[in-house]
């Protein structure tokens, strides 16, 4: 989630620069009663294979020299997941980057798109996220669903070289992956809950090499239907600076932005699997750039499905 907030930034900093799920259902001798003791983890097995998609359709709005430009972005990003392995409660994960596709419009000026089903009409601009397409990392997750690390990711990066690895390290570097991840599996409670019981989840970490992300979410167990749990989810976010950031475009920027998150949540008992999110988050503030303050807001519904195949 927080992946689309830092990849609009980076496009609306850029510009400025220049000028469902398939599961099957539950036959009826498998369901559960719905005032049921639930424990809630992080569990898909070792052999299966999971696909992840997260798609955001954002409004950004920021005033820059006296004129109010708008953007509009839609980001989908596509993962598959082979269970490797789980260990003392560690699950091992290969993630492979299957689609990334960005199309974003500039006040109606600029468009700059991406499209890794399309790449020879990409805009040059993104044209290096090619290198990630079809590549593969290891992740592993632990049972409440937070990324304790990520392998491999650095070298995928390195490989393509110069200033297309750099930039491909602001926007997809381990802390920016992790973090990003997080915000999709980071949801489950630490121990048995029952409906209408709540639980706290805090995240924190740099984002594309341009903020610090602070946030705090709170999860309420809502209702279960059959094998399904829904959940509800409030929370606060703040970014500021931060500290040796590596973006050369912003050195010396300060950030003041801060803003809500809610929505819900589909999850699948049995494996945790989220099989649906929907999520509103609302954020804005200002950014100084060389004493000048730019307000800014950023309006993004999110989407993330997912399936077993």
């Amino acid at each position: 989630m927080k992946h689309a907030v830092a990849l609009g930034l980076l496009v609306a900093f850029f510009t400025t620069a220049k000028g469902s799920s398939d599961l099957p259902l539950p036959q009826k001798e498998d369901v559960l009663p719905d005032n049921r003791a639930l424990t809630l983890k992080f569990n898909l097995k070792p052999g299966e294979q999971y696909f992840f998609s997260s798609a955001t359709k954002q409004n950004i709005t920021q005033s820059f020299m006296g004129q109010q430009m708008a953007t509009t972005q839609d980001i989908l990003s596509e993962y598959i997941y082979d269970i490797q392995s789980v260990q003392n409660g560690i699950t091992a994960i290969n993630v492979t980057f299957s689609r990334i596709k960005m199309d974003t419009d500039v006040a109606g000026m600029q468009r700059i798109t991406f499209d890794s089903e399309n790449p020879e009409a990409s805009s040059n601009e993104l044209s290096a996220i090619s290198n990630l397409v079809g590549k593969s990392f290891q992740m592993y997750i632990n049972e409440e669903g937070n990324v304790e690390k990520v392998e491999g990711l650095a070298d995928i990066i390195d490989a393509a070289g110069g200033q297309q690895a750099e930039l491909l390290k602001q926007s997809f570097g381990d802390s920016s992956m992790i973090l990003s991840m997080n915000q999709m599996t980071n949801i489950y409670p630490a121990n048995q809950v029952e409906i209408g019981d709540s639980w706290v989840k805090a995240f924190t970490g740099p984002i594309a090499g341009m903020m610090q992300s602070e946030a705090t979410s709170t999860f309420v167990l809502s209702k279960t239907e059959g094998n399904v749990a829904t959940l509800t989810v409030a929370g606060q976010m703040n970014f500021s600076k931060l500290q040796n950031g590596g973006n050369p475009m912003l050195q010396g920027a300060e950030f003041k932005l801060k803003g809500t998150q809610e929505g819900t949540l589909q999850v699948d008992v049995e494996s945790g699997l989220p099989i649906q999110t929907n999520l509103k988050q609302d954020i804005g503030g200002d950014i100084e750039i060389q004493g000048m303050q730019i307000p800014m807001s950023i309006v993004s519904d999110i989407t993330i499905t997912g399936k077993k195949l």
